[in-house]
């Protein structure tokens, strides 16, 4: 059922070098803008998909994100480098449940000694038939099998989405993305109590609606709600607008009173907390994790892939700060130009490579690992083409699977069209050579990096 994938990082250079970075001879020089380096890494951290939620737990990053047709988890001992781990479907609709489709948003709890995964999914392609669904893991291990318990939803039974669960003061409540009726279909944010994990005990209360320009501009949405805690207060950070545009962004609610089913318990911010900034567009859906040893906070999201590129999207990651009034402050999307430090208490384990050689049509590097097995191969790439390129590639002469890399702008010479392909590659000890095939058309490959995935 596991599955191990992979993850890139870097940035589009011109420059070859048969040594890798942390070599004794380069050691000493520091990288320049763009490159590489032992204790940074580049976004994304997930070359494709969209709606992150991750969680830690037990010293490992566990990572779900929609893939419209099952449920995924990735999971890796470091926070940048979960796109490079394990990958393991968990659940795939059967029997009673063959016809859903448009699975969308996972997220992963543990209660007591289960682990639950709450999603969303319509039946049959028909999205008015939108409902959330709840998963309960049949042991305490998050990888195992899980048995299907059926919807989780107010008795309205209205179009329903983007589940999430708050915990506070021993009490759960049910969060989630849905419509009034068939009539009114403004997406709202909903909360009701539970008198369990799987179930609701109590009416729907709309708690956020649609009312700056800045969540109606494109089409009036309240999406994606995350629940947020901290030094004693707690927070629903959701994604506002029309996620297949550049107006998407994140909206703030802070809860004032004891009371979470109170609408009126729930302040919005008048601005948006998180929008498009320096060449990243339409981020949203946020998630938020501690960093290895539990000083620095971290965001996870997705952004549009580039200018007007809609739900063509990838996975990121950057760290944010408590502003002095206490409330979360996430500053500005970092573009993917930006070399971002490594999590607080993460080791560095990536081995970096530019090329040796691009004669022959091929992207040619010569890398070298401690002992043979599998490792994660990271691929920062350029690819200016309206299409995705697929690419063959050979390891010590032998052909791998081809690689695919996504096209990463639609206006020439935009600074930051890079992103990162993941792959798995199986290495002997010593010595290899990695060929990736560029052509006159391909994407061009700045360099490399290789990870252990054992």
């Amino acid at each position: 059922m596991g599955r191990r994938a992979l993850l890139v990082a870097g940035t589009l250079v011109a420059s070859a070098c048969v040594l890798p970075l942390q070599s004794p001879a380069l050691a000493s020089v520091a990288p320049r803008a763009g490159e590489p380096s032992r204790s940074s890494f580049f976004n994304p951290i997930l070359d494709n998909y969209a709606d992150p939620w991750m969680t830690h737990w037990k010293g490992e990053y566990y990572l779900t994100a929609t893939t419209g047709s099952n449920i995924t988890i990735w999971n890796s001992h470091d926070l940048t480098n979960v796109g490079a781990g394990n990958q393991t479907i968990v659940w795939s609709p059967s029997g009673k449940e063959a016809n859903f489709s448009d699975i969308w948003s996972p997220e992963l709890y543990h209660f007591g000694r289960r682990w639950y995964i709450y999603f969303a999914a319509d039946k049959n392609g028909v999205n008015a038939t939108h409902r959330d669904y709840v998963l309960e893991s049949q042991s305490d291990n998050p990888l195992g099998s899980y048995r299907f318990v059926g919807e989780i939803n107010s008795p309205s039974n209205q179009w329903a989405i983007d589940p999430n669960v708050l915990t506070l003061r021993g009490k759960r409540y049910f969060i989630w993305s849905g419509w009034d009726d068939p009539t009114n279909q403004v997406q709202r944010l909903f909360i009701a109590p539970m008198s369990s994990p799987t179930h609701i005990s109590g009416r729907r209360v709309a708690i956020s609606s649609p009312l700056y320009p800045w969540e109606t501009s494109v089409a009036p949405i309240n999406e994606g709600p995350v629940t947020l805690k901290h030094g004693g207060h707690t927070w629903i950070v959701y994604s506002a607008n029309a996620s297949w545009t550049n107006s998407y962004c994140l909206g703030l609610l802070t809860l004032k009173t004891r009371n979470p089913l109170d609408p009126g318990a729930w302040i919005k911010d008048p601005n948006p907390v998180f929008a498009s900034a320096n060449g990243v567009y339409g981020p949203g859906r946020a998630s938020f994790v501690t960093s290895p040893n539990g000083k620095q906070w971290w965001m996870i999201y997705n952004a549009a892939r580039y200018d007007q590129s809609g739900w063509n999207r990838t996975i990121r990651a950057q760290p944010f700060i408590w502003g002095r009034n206490g409330n979360p402050d996430f500053g500005e999307p970092r573009p993917l130009a930006a070399r971002l430090p490594l999590p607080a208490g993460q080791t560095p384990n990536r081995q970096s490579y530019f090329p040796s050689s691009h004669a022959g049509g091929f992207a040619t590097f010569t890398v070298k690992v401690p002992r043979a097995g599998l490792y994660g191969l990271y691929i920062r790439y350029h690819n200016p083409n309206p299409f995705t390129t697929t690419q063959n590639f050979a390891i010590n002469g032998k052909p791998q699977p081809a690689l695919s890399f996504p096209q990463t702008e639609n206006t020439p010479g935009t600074a930051n069209a890079f992103s990162t392909a993941q792959t798995v590659v199986t290495l002997p000890k010593g010595k290899s050579v990695i060929k990736i095939y560029v052509g006159s058309v391909g994407a061009d490959i700045a360099w490399i990096q290789l990870a252990s995935a054992d």
